[in-house]
């Protein structure tokens, strides 16, 4: 029995008993609607977290010290960091490329004291970078300017401000350590208040780079170079790639470059594991699939005992009676996959390009979510497909089996 026969009798066979085909190919079609729809949602959501988090924190590459990540200091710092910027701008992924000062200070308001994390940022590159400016609640962004009474403005996190008692337009005293290992001390103007009690940033303090490298005592130095790429997925083959093509620079002050799941390793792997623990719904969606299979194969092999019995007697082999079992099904899946991709792609495209408006809003990183969208991939059309099929033949062969296993004579008396 050749192999086109062969199909031509998988197809008649489904069309014997429509009613049973009809709703066994519901079931897979059901699924896979489900399966498709929830891989969009999930990953969608995921990538705009992740997306989100990466550009508003950590960036997708960072340029630091090779200790720094695990022990930041004041001393690990990137020296000459303008021609850094100029090297890393070169390379086509790159996007943006911004500085930044990091370290620990106490700040002083009218009659209030409180430790805080002082930031050094370049006010046009911040921007560009990161969505610092889009959280401002109250003021404008500073400039790199000294204003007319010889003060440089600075940004306060809203729960420092409130700690401090200041406003915008008062005064902020910092003081600290240079890496001199003078007194760093000085006074600044505030010029705007960053988020809300639960954003991230609330008991930051922001100054100017310039302002920040006086301070500290860290002339044309950074603590990090925070890079934006085109791509945040291929952030580690983009870091390896920088550290590989700028190896000859890096050596001297042992300078490295680290990928995001590097930099926030806790956050990945919290991630990542919120993302495998919805692979749970999506088993039970492929198991009541199976089971709808598994009911019409073992009803269609007992319907067809007496056909598979003349089949045996005539000389068809059990391979062969094994094999059109498994194409019935897997006809039926493809089919039904086929069917399913008609509906799965007009509704994946609301879900992508409209979404689903969340009943409470979430905030991820001081910005509001208030919808929950899909995503548009190969993958995420065919994994379905992949799983439907497998998932579906795997369930047949048991089955399968048992009818290739038949007696000729046993199989023929139920006729």
């Amino acid at each position: 029995m050749s192999l086109p026969l062969t199909v031509k009798l998988a197809m008649r066979n489904l069309r014997r008993n429509r009613r049973r085909t009809v709703l066994t190919g519901l079931s897979m079609f059901g699924g896979y609607i489900l399966l498709v729809l929830s891989l969009s949602l999930q990953d969608g959501s995921y990538d705009s977290v992740l997306r989100t988090y990466t550009r508003d924190h950590s960036g997708h590459i960072q340029l630091t010290q090779a200790q720094y990540l695990d022990q930041p200091t004041l001393y690990r710092t990137v020296h000459d960091y303008q021609s850094w910027i100029e090297r890393i701008e070169q390379f086509p992924f790159v996007r943006q490329v911004t500085p930044r000062i990091q370290a620990a200070a106490l700040a002083y308001g009218t009659d209030k004291a409180a430790p805080a994390i002082v930031y050094g940022i370049d006010p046009q590159r911040e921007q560009q970078t990161s969505y610092l400016g889009r959280k401002i609640s109250q003021g404008t962004f500073f400039n790199s300017d000294i204003n007319a009474d010889g003060y440089y403005q600075t940004m306060l996190g809203y729960s420092l401000a409130r700690q401090l008692r200041l406003t915008v337009d008062d005064e902020l005293v910092l003081i600290s350590q240079g890496a001199d290992g003078s007194m760093a001390n000085d006074v600044y103007i505030v010029s705007a208040i960053i988020g809300d009690s639960d954003a991230p940033e609330r008991l930051n303090v922001y100054l100017p780079l310039n302002a920040a490298q006086q301070f500290f005592v860290l002339p044309h130095q950074v603590h990090q170079l925070v890079i934006l790429t085109n791509d945040y997925l291929q952030a580690e083959p983009q870091s390896q790639q920088l550290n590989t093509q700028l190896d000859t620079g890096l050596r001297p002050q042992q300078l490295h470059f680290s990928p995001w799941q590097v930099i926030e390793h806790e956050f990945y792997r919290t991630m990542k594991a919120d993302k495998q623990g919805n692979v749970v719904s999506m088993y039970i969606v492929v198991f009541l699939v199976c089971l709808g299979v598994l009911n019409t194969i073992l009803m269609n092999i007992l319907e067809r005992t007496g056909e598979f019995g003349v089949l045996k007697a005539i000389g068809t082999s059990p391979w062969r009676i094994y094999l059109q079992i498994l194409l019935e099904t897997l006809l039926l899946a493809l089919l039904s996959c086929v069917a399913g991709l008609i509906i799965a792609l007009p509704l994946n495209y609301y879900f992508t390009h409209i979404g689903i408006t969340l009943a409470e809003p979430m905030e991820i990183s001081g910005l509001v979510f208030e919808k929950m969208t899909g995503i548009m991939t190969v993958p995420t059309f065919l994994n379905p497909v992949i799983i439907i099929c497998l998932a579906s033949v795997a369930v047949a062969m048991l089955p399968a089996i048992r009818a290739a296993r038949l007696v000729p004579l046993d199989a023929m008396r139920r006729l």
